[in-house]
């Protein structure tokens, strides 16, 4: 909560008190002397009541400021007490000022009936009445608002700290494969094939999305997807044509989104680690969605040539990933057979 709203709430309460004190008051007077409804009579009473307010107040807001930050932030017990000694007293001091020295000779007022009380009466009086009351209150009002800063700071801690592994996850994407894009345009340009200004500009639309757009935590899904067709156009490319990629696309349209940059992990290491120049397996990747989810699976053969048994980023930080942005609303199912590799991601977006 906004310290503007927390000023904001003080003083509704503070009015919400001193009408409910003003009010009975003000009525008792007018019934008791048998008046009416007079201005002068309303501001009378109204000037004693925004007197008496001020004692609560100062009770509040001494024991809250003061006594309350030596109790639970610094311990200084000894200190509270001297403070609470000093509340006390201020509160008796400022009653005897109000009524003895602005009420009775300024507005005529006498609340004792011209029988003023003994000091000691006039202590317990106040002890008993105001101090116990907005003594505690403020004890507890600066109880439940540290436990309140405390428990915000701790979640903007807990946002900034997982937009920081996230944007950490991102940067481990998998730098092969544009590396070793940009080699095979190199080839692509000394040979002069036709092929090379295309490939380059699908890198340069890769780029900008990582760099730019990639930044973004949710990006529109037909983005994701135009990102992928860009990343298996590529592979296709520096494959020479002997690359059999199926990508197949169901559902979507312009409301969906998706944590940026979550899918292209799985089409890489199966890139990497699939068999792509073979048509009858051809790898297979699959997006669709609907209003309430999203589908997106990866299925390759087994490269049984394949050395390198690094996983690209690895299964942890997708898994990461998901855990923080689709926190219960993510399912993943890996199946890693003899002679197929399997994944299905289903997000549930809830649109």
């Amino acid at each position: 909560m906004k310290r503007k709203r927390l000023v904001l709430l003080q003083v509704c309460l503070w009015g919400l008190l001193f009408i409910s004190e003003l009010w009975p008051a003000y009525s008792r007077e007018i019934i008791g002397a048998h008046n009416h409804f007079t201005w002068h009579l309303a501001v009378h009473r109204f000037i004693i009541e925004a007197g008496y307010i001020t004692i609560p107040i100062t009770c509040f807001y001494c024991s809250y400021l003061f006594v309350a930050p030596q109790l639970f932030v610094t311990k200084k017990y000894l200190l509270a007490l001297l403070y609470s000694i000093f509340t006390l007293c201020a509160i008796v001091a400022l009653r005897y000022l109000l009524e003895y020295h602005f009420f009775l000779p300024v507005l005529g007022f006498d609340n004792y009936g011209g029988h003023p009380w003994p000091v000691d009466d006039y202590i317990e009086n106040i002890f008993f009445y105001y101090f116990p009351r907005y003594y505690v209150y403020g004890l507890m009002y600066f109880f439940a608002e540290s436990w309140y800063t405390n428990k915000h700071l701790k979640q903007e801690l807990e946002k900034e700290r997982s937009a920081a592994e996230l944007a950490f996850l991102r940067s481990q994407l998998n730098p092969h494969f544009l590396f070793n894009t940009i080699n095979d345009i190199y080839s692509l340009t000394y040979q002069k094939s036709e092929q090379a200004p295309e490939a380059l500009l699908k890198l340069a639309e890769l780029l900008r999305y990582m760099l730019r757009e990639g930044n973004e935590a949710f990006m529109p899904l037909g983005a994701e997807a135009r990102y992928l067709e860009n990343v298996i156009e590529l592979q296709r490319i520096s494959a020479k044509g002997k690359a059999y990629i199926n990508f197949d696309i169901e559902g979507i349209d312009g409301e969906q989104k998706v944590a940026t940059l979550l899918f292209v992990s799985f089409v890489e290491n199966a890139f990497k680690h699939g068999v792509l120049n073979d048509p009858a397996t051809p790898v297979s990747i699959h997006l669709s969605a609907s209003n309430h989810e999203i589908d997106f699976s990866v299925k390759n053969k087994k490269n049984r040539d394949q050395k390198d048994k690094t996983g690209g980023i690895g299964l942890y930080n997708v898994r990461r990933r998901l855990e923080l942005m689709y926190p219960g609303k993510h399912k993943l199912d890996i199946i890693d057979g003899d002679e197929f590799y399997n994944i299905n991601l289903v997000l549930q977006t809830n649109l």
